[in-house]
């Protein structure tokens, strides 16, 4: 739908999102504004209350958005902070490919999931980002951002505990 036609639709999705998001807050979700908007604006199509697909330039604006929050964080020792943790940063992120990846090949190989989902869903990214690729190479792109979904959520559930964890470790070191 495009064009004066798509505008409710829209309204209709940005007040799901919204309303989601005010509702994740209240429940505290783990990164309520982002699990809550998606779980919001997900009730309309789930319901059969028809969906609309926001035009491109929303997740460019986006985006942006994230992009210049995150840029206005970086500080003097930003770089010397980089160099820091290149090394085990880097450990870090090829482990999880890995692991993603063989998780991923694992679904495809079995027949569970075809591999551009599989693969996509299961390797870490920004959600938005593996769901376009996932789109764009012919992929189930709503399986993926559910599987990103849950990723988040669960991560982002568990690193409260973690932290404490880590903390508790740390002053029974010293």
């Amino acid at each position: 739908m495009t064009g004066a036609g798509a505008a409710p639709g829209l309204v209709m999705l940005l007040g799901l999102a919204c309303a989601g998001a005010a509702l994740g807050r209240l429940l505290r979700l783990p990164m309520w504004p982002i699990t809550g908007s998606i779980l919001g604006a997900a009730t309309a199509p789930l319901l059969g209350l028809g969906g609309v697909a926001p035009p491109g330039w929303w997740s460019t604006a986006g985006q942006l958005l994230v992009g210049a929050g995150v840029g206005s964080m970086v500080g003097r020792n930003f770089f010397a902070s980089v160099r820091r943790v290149s090394l085990p940063g880097t450990v870090v992120v090829l482990a999880i490919i890995t692991v993603g990846a063989g998780i991923g090949v694992t679904l495809a190989v079995t027949g569970v999931l075809t591999p551009t989902t599989a693969l996509l869903g299961s390797v870490p990214g920004g959600v938005g980002e593996m769901v376009a690729a996932t789109a764009g190479l012919g992929g189930d792109s709503g399986l993926v951002a559910g599987m990103h979904l849950i990723r988040l959520v669960v991560v982002l559930s568990a690193l409260p505990w973690l932290l404490r964890w880590a903390r508790l470790r740390q002053g029974e070191g010293e």
